[in-house]
């Protein structure tokens, strides 16, 4: 009974309770879609009044004239919904009207009750019909129904904060809270290096007048101009002010979102923009013009054509600039027919260094100029095309022009050396003849003695000729055929040193990765003494070759020499750098021991091949290294004798007993002085005459030379050898002069340029043990073996050359700094944030 009086009234006040309704509806699904944020003060306080009074009024009419439900009504509600005939409910509580005793009146009455009571027992209640089809015809109610749920999905966490903001305008919009605080943070991406931007608007009127112009009312003046890159991150704050902020760029506004009271937060990346402000209610009140600058991509170029450098290796001379730095630079090449390497790819990728940028720095604009060793690959001496590719921190790329090269390739002096090598390089370029180039190894291989009888180039020789003929795998077989051509070729040209030269490269390579992907410093000690050990070997096996070869020139007393314990030194040093942490400046440091080594190799294979001028000139500075030492032994012996002369004129009275032995020691000292001072000028002489059919003029020195050294004459004609020592220094002096003008003019002469030309490296007369090609892996000028300055006293200098490498004052620092941090990592009183940051230093090391 109660429900159905319930429905009753249900469906009796529901009709009059949908304008209410669908009232409440539209203004909530304004407020949950933050509607009434983007309207004015003003027009947002009259909806809420209309809305409430419609609202009152329709509750007023729904509620007005509720009708009184009574069981009567209800009974017949529960009769019709069960579809029962007769109401049987009604019928239960009836009573009999005329109760006579009639025994057939009650027994029907009865059977009449028992019929009423049997139907009620099959009852059943409706849900209540609401109807609103009628009153609704155009299904406003489903635009409401989805308005609504619209709305919750878009408020989220925010929707009952947005409610109760549709129902409290803003009053602050009237002027009357505090004023406004604007903060923004813009934050550059990291890559860019660029510092980040922070601004603060707010307080009194007049210092907001001075920052972003007037909050209420009148024109706002931007306070200055924004450039800032793209992808920049902004952050925005605005607290207090009331209404609902919102961030404008140009056209486009993105409202704040609400953290606190009356505070309100915003994040967004910036790509593109003319004018940023920020908006609250229909006023800016903050607003600066705004200037977002592209990131473009890199560009580089070769700054000169590609080359082959007297070592032979690919010079690649490139530039670099981004407008944020550049992360890397390789170089592409490929051949002129687009065939790829067998097996491989259709490019050889080089990665090209840049320079070591510390802390906050960029490679903005790089120059330089990129060595690569390709002599080894099968594509040497072929013409191919390069480009550079460039890339930024972003991942854009910048390509370059192509520009045509010949890749440089060795040139084997040894008659089966050559032959092997045009055999390799005939499967690259030929039409993968494998018939020809058998056919080649056939004749090789009849005749070992052009092998210089070594078993191990025989048999490697027939194992590719047979590879060739049975294995008929296209790439990987010629492929591997062609790496066992080039080692032979090696092994016939350098002898057994190729192969300690190919061990050492690879431990080369093995430290320089482990530094370049920061390993731990026990790998790296255990990789130097790899290093180490390859490249005592590769000397030793040089050294032995060189000598069977009657390339070793004799060990002069006065010659610079690069002993192994030069070599221990460098590799400690090197060593001593990486255990400090300094590994930018050991890499140089190896790098810089590679090149030294290289440029050594490269004149071991160029030794045979020396032209006649050259040998000339090699013979022509061993005479004159030879007339150096006979004026230095001059100048010594001449120095002691007037020593001598000086010592017996305080002894006169002892001279006095024997005075013709003393005249005669004078008179055999002046004659043996002049005639050896008489040879030497003579055979200077004779060694000018030679050096002006050469070169067709006199090295500048070696004329002041013979002037001094017939000055030197005269004066020893008249016995006074104590006034012979000053033009002696000038003669030799004169003579280390000539010796360097007459290297360089001799390298000129020969076509190997300045930079070979230095070659002839000297320091006080002293001269490289080795002769000929094999000081082309020397510095020039006053350098050692490893290229680092001498010092005066002529002992090896320090290992920096051109390098920034730490001198041994700085590494005692960062040892001792070192050292003290060990010891106050072990102090646990130290406190704890302390021990962990000591703890962070010491971890790389």
């Amino acid at each position: 009974m109660v429900l159905a009086k319930a429905s009753l009234l249900w469906e009796h006040l529901w009709p009059k309770l949908w304008p209410a309704t669908a009232l409440a509806g539209v203004f909530s699904a304004a407020a949950l879609l933050d509607f009434f944020s983007y309207l004015p003060f003003w027009l947002h306080a009259l909806i809420v009044i209309l809305f409430l009074a419609a609202f009152m009024a329709a509750l007023y009419r729904a509620f007005s004239g509720l009708p009184i439900i009574g069981p009567l009504r209800s009974r017949h509600r529960i009769e019709q919904s069960s579809g029962l005939d007769h109401r049987p409910l009604t019928a239960i509580d009836d009573r009999l009207a005329n109760s006579t005793g009639d025994t057939e009146t009650i027994i029907l009455w009865q059977e009449h009750q028992k019929r009423m009571i049997e139907a009620a027992a099959r009852l059943r209640l409706r849900p209540p019909q609401a109807s609103l089809a009628e009153r609704d015809p155009w299904a406003v109610r489903s635009a409401i129904s989805l308005l609504l749920i619209i709305g919750v999905v878009v408020a989220g966490a925010d929707g009952f904060n947005r409610l109760g903001r549709a129902l409290l305008p803003d009053i602050g919009a009237l002027g009357f809270t505090k004023p406004v605080n604007v903060s923004l943070w813009i934050t550059p991406p990291a890559y860019t290096g660029k510092p980040p931007v922070v601004i603060h608007l707010g307080g009194d009127d007049a210092s907001r007048r001075n920052a972003a112009g007037t909050a209420a009312g009148g024109s706002v003046a931007p306070i200055k101009s924004l450039t800032v890159p793209t992808g920049s991150t902004l952050m925005a704050q605005v607290n207090d002010g009331g209404a609902l902020p919102s961030l404008k760029i140009d056209e486009a506004k993105k409202p704040f979102n609400r953290i606190g009271a009356d505070a309100y937060h915003l994040e967004i990346e910036l790509k593109t923009g003319s004018r940023l402000s920020v908006i609250q209610g229909d006023q800016e009140i903050a607003g600066w013009s705004l200037s977002v600058v592209q990131d473009t991509p890199p560009v580089t170029e070769f700054f000169a054509a590609p080359d082959a450098t007297p070592q032979l290796r690919l010079n690649l001379p490139f530039t670099a600039e981004d407008d944020y730095g550049i992360t890397g630079v390789t170089a592409s090449i490929r051949r002129l027919d687009g065939k790829a390497i067998p097996g491989g790819l259709a490019e050889i990728i080089l990665r090209l260094p840049l320079p070591q940028s510390g802390p906050g720095q960029r490679n903005d604009e790089v120059k330089g100029k990129s060595n690569h060793d390709l002599i080894s690959h099968i594509w040497a001496g072929l013409p191919v095309l390069v480009h550079l590719l460039a890339t930024d921190e972003k991942g854009q790329a910048g390509l370059s022009n192509v520009e045509p090269v010949v890749l440089p390739e060795r040139r084997f002096s040894h008659p089966a050396a050559k032959e092997i090598y045009e055999i390799r390089k005939g499967l690259t370029t030929a039409v993968r003849d494998r018939r020809l180039a058998m056919l080649k190894l056939d004749q090789m291989t009849e005749e070992p003695s052009q092998l210089n009888d070594d078993r191990t180039i025989y048999l490697t020789l027939r194992v590719a000729r047979e590879r060739l003929k049975r294995d008929r795998r296209e790439a990987a077989a010629v492929t591997q055929v062609q790496k066992m051509l080039w080692d032979i070729a090696l092994r016939i040209e350098e002898g057994r040193a190729a192969t300690a030269g190919m061990d050492l490269r690879a431990a080369q390579k093995k430290l320089m990765e482990a530094i370049e992907r920061s390993a731990s410093v026990k790998e790296l000690e255990e990789l130097m003494a790899e290093v180490q050990r390859a490249l005592n070997r590769f000397m030793s096996s040089l050294m032995r070759e060189l000598q069977q070869r009657g390339q070793l020139s004799r060990l002069d007393p006065n010659a610079r020499t690069m002993t192994n314990q030069d070599l221990q030194r460098f590799l400690d040093r090197a060593r001593e750098l990486l255990r400090q942490g300094s590994r930018d400046a050991a890499k140089k440091l190896m790098a810089e021991l590679q090149r030294m080594l290289e440029n050594l190799r490269g004149a071991l294979a160029q030794g045979d091949r020396m032209s006649k001028g050259a040998r000339q000139a090699q013979k022509g500075m061993r005479e004159l290294r030879d007339i150096i030492r006979k004026q230095q032994k001059l100048l010594d012996d001449t120095y002691r004798q007037a020593r001598k002369e000086r010592s017996r004129d305080n002894q006169e009275s002892k001279n006095r007993e024997n005075p013709d032995s003393k005249n005669q020691s004078k008179e055999s000292g002046k004659k043996e002085g002049l005639k050896r001072q008489e040879g030497i000028r003579k055979q200077l002489g004779g060694l000018m005459r030679r050096f002006s059919e050469m070169m067709g003029k006199i090295p500048k020195g070696l004329g002041d030379a013979e002037r001094a050294m017939r000055e030197s004459e005269q004066v020893l004609g008249k016995g006074k050898p104590s006034q012979s020592i000053s033009p002696q220094s000038k003669a030799l002096e004169a003579l280390r002069k000539g010796a360097r003008c007459s290297a360089s003019a001799f390298s000129q002469r020969i076509g190997r340029g300045q930079r070979n030309g230095q070659q002839w490296g000297r320091q006080g007369g002293r001269f490289g043990m080795f002769s000929g090609p094999r000081l082309r892996g020397l510095r020039p000028g006053n350098r050692d073996p490893f290229g680092r300055p001498a010092q005066e006293d002529g002992q090896q200098g320090t290992a920096t050359g051109r390098v920034e490498i730490p001198g041994e004052g700085e590494l005692q620092r960062a040892h001792e700094i070192l050292k003290e941090l060990r010891r106050r990592a072990g102090d646990l009183w130290r406190p704890d944030l302390e021990l962990e940051y000591i703890e962070r230093l010491l971890k790389r090391f």
